[in-house]
């Protein structure tokens, strides 16, 4: 194979890539013999076809795939051969595959500069050890309660801190219909709502209808009109924690053997915690002792495609977000080189079976597999201090939860 590198612009290059004619030869005819085998030609047995009348029916599509497979394969070969970081797809110029002859293209690549990245061993950082309390297990039973409170029609009294309220309700913005929404449910007290909408919601009763009126926050305020239906008031009784409240969770004795689940999770959740922490902290430190230029036409394509994901996401957010993947993401493969990490196929292949992944996601699995092995390397041959952290999981992360199998708690 030969090499030529042309520098077009500052992060462009121009490769001229030429294909020993010995090779392409030798892909075609196994090609030409593998189809061989299987083609259907009217007038012949299949496999009994003659390479002649092979050719004339199906010769321009064997070339075009052969060249394609080339291409791909010698490009590859090209940018490692020549040590270059390519950051986008290259544009491949015409290819043109002729038997007798070798096999030429160009490829034009968008290659990252030459980078430095800092220092990688002994990086100093602090592992959080969580420590799990009795106040952790009970804050969690308290939220199992939450989950599994009866509901009572409430007909003899006014609404009051404490009840679920089903309502419908709209948002008017100078009498037109701005947003509206069916069956919504809020607990006094406890859903974050307006202050407003609260206290209009206490004392109300199933049937009531609620006005609340107000002015926009802007350069020329318009009128706001909440309005509300209350379609159902409904009483939230906790049931008491006892060994009967074991049962309904699961397939648990009493109320000891939920304590012990729930214990055993918040641990292996708080491990959990404490390895991303670690792994989270050594690649920042790396990343901020290392000198890394991305291109802009790199970086803004990887800021659309955020924004694309997330339409919250200011223009200056997803470029700061895009710029710190890539740097992170070139620190990973630089240090997988320096320290000869590899990913096998094997190794592709059991994360395929574990994940369930379909065809066509093996470069994503291989690259999650070798960021996995670097960063297992990098706090390895960290400098870890212990530092003790009390650790209760949030009402946001216990959202998360859920019941699986009889018997199991789910807390995250």
């Amino acid at each position: 194979m030969q090499v030529e590198v042309k520098v077009l612009e500052k992060h462009k290059k121009l490769l001229s890539i030429e294909i020993p004619q010995e090779e392409v030869e030798r892909r075609l005819t196994k090609t030409y013999s593998t189809v061989l085998n299987s083609a259907s030609v009217p007038g012949f047995r299949k496999g009994k076809v003659p390479l002649k009348i092979l050719k004339l029916y199906y010769g321009k599509d064997i070339k075009k795939q052969v060249a394609e497979e080339l291409v791909s394969e010698y490009y590859k070969k090209a940018i490692e051969e020549k040590d270059l970081k390519v950051a986008l797809a290259p544009e491949i110029k015409e290819v043109q595959l002729d038997e007798g002859k070798p096999l030429k293209f160009e490829a034009v690549v968008e290659t990252f500069p030459k980078f430095k990245i800092g220092e990688y061993k002994g990086i100093e950082i602090e592992r959080e050890k969580a420590e799990i309390t009795k106040e952790d297990v009970e804050a969690v039973l308290e939220r199992k309660r939450e989950e599994n409170v009866e509901l009572i029609p409430v007909s003899n009294r006014p609404s009051q801190n404490g009840d679920l309220i089903t309502l419908d309700y709209k948002i008017e913005i100078d009498k037109k219909t701005a947003k509206e929404l069916k069956d919504q449910k809020l607990i006094l007290g406890k859903t974050p709502v307006p202050k407003e909408w609260e206290r209009e919601l206490t004392g109300v009763k199933k049937g009531d209808v609620k006005e609340i009126r107000a002015k926009s926050k802007s350069e020329k305020p318009k009128e706001v009109v909440y309005k509300f239906i209350v379609k159902d008031v409904q009483e939230r009784k906790l049931l008491i924690l006892s060994d009967d409240f074991a049962k309904k969770l699961g397939d648990f004795e009493n109320l000891d053997k939920v304590r012990e689940k729930i214990k055993t999770e918040l641990e292996g959740i708080s491990k959990v915690y404490e390895e991303e922490n670690l792994r989270r902290a050594v690649i920042e430190k790396v990343f901020k002792n290392s000198d890394i230029e991305v291109p802009f036409s790199v970086t803004k394509r990887f800021s659309e495609y955020y924004r694309s994901l997330n339409k919250e996401l200011s223009e200056e957010e997803s470029k700061k977000m895009a710029e710190e993947n890539l740097k992170k993401q070139l620190i990973i493969e630089e240090i997988a080189k320096k320290e000869k990490i590899k990913v096998t196929d094997e190794e592709v292949n059991r994360r395929k079976i574990e994940i369930k992944a379909r065809d066509g996601s093996e470069e994503n699995i291989r690259e999650d597999l070798q960021k996995d092995k670097v960063l297992k390397f990098l706090v390895e041959n960290a400098k870890i201090k212990e530092k003790a952290k009390k650790v209760i999981l949030t009402p946001k992360e216990e959202n998360k939860s859920s019941f699986s199998e009889k018997g199991s708690i789910i807390t995250v």
